[in-house]
């Protein structure tokens, strides 16, 4: 049966060896995040165009809009509403803005929702009832587009 001394003295020690080991995962993670490779990132310049922006290189961390539902539906003569929830995540909004900025719609008003892990966007547009379909596969591959490393819009 060990003293009281002698606990102390092994809680030190253990304590000691988790402090030795998280200096060595944070140079590990420091090192790590060193060797991740730099792209340029891509913008869309005032007419919808795909430009590099060669003075703005950023780190890419591999993030994707997760969709968990969309829904287009027509809401008058001119009117379509487009409504998007996705997962939360690591610049999701900013990429659901690029991929609406990237279709060259006729946006009348948007709002966006964050709530409980998820963010919501409901877009009003100006199109007609029968585009909705139409618009549906457009958001769809601009997502996909998005989503793929290789693809020129990926941020």
């Amino acid at each position: 049966m060990m003293d009281k001394a002698s606990r102390v003295k092994v809680v030190i020690e253990y304590v000691k060896s988790l402090q030795d080991e998280e200096k060595r995962i944070q140079a590990e993670i420091s090192e790590l995040e060193l060797r991740m490779p730099k792209r340029t990132s891509v913008v869309l310049d005032g007419d919808s165009s795909l430009s590099n922006n060669n003075n703005n290189n950023v780190v890419i961390m591999p993030s994707h809009i997760e969709v968990l539902e969309l829904r287009v539906s027509s809401m008058g003569e001119k009117t379509v509403v487009v409504s998007i929830t996705c997962s939360k995540r690591r610049d999701t909004m900013g990429k659901l803005c690029k991929v609406f900025e990237s279709l060259n719609l006729e946006i009348i008003t948007a709002n966006v929702t964050a709530f409980s892990g998820t963010i919501s966007k409901t877009v009003f547009l100006e199109a007609c009832e029968e585009e909705e379909e139409v618009l549906r596969s457009k958001i769809e591959a601009a997502i996909a587009a998005l989503n793929n490393p290789d693809s020129p819009i990926s941020i």
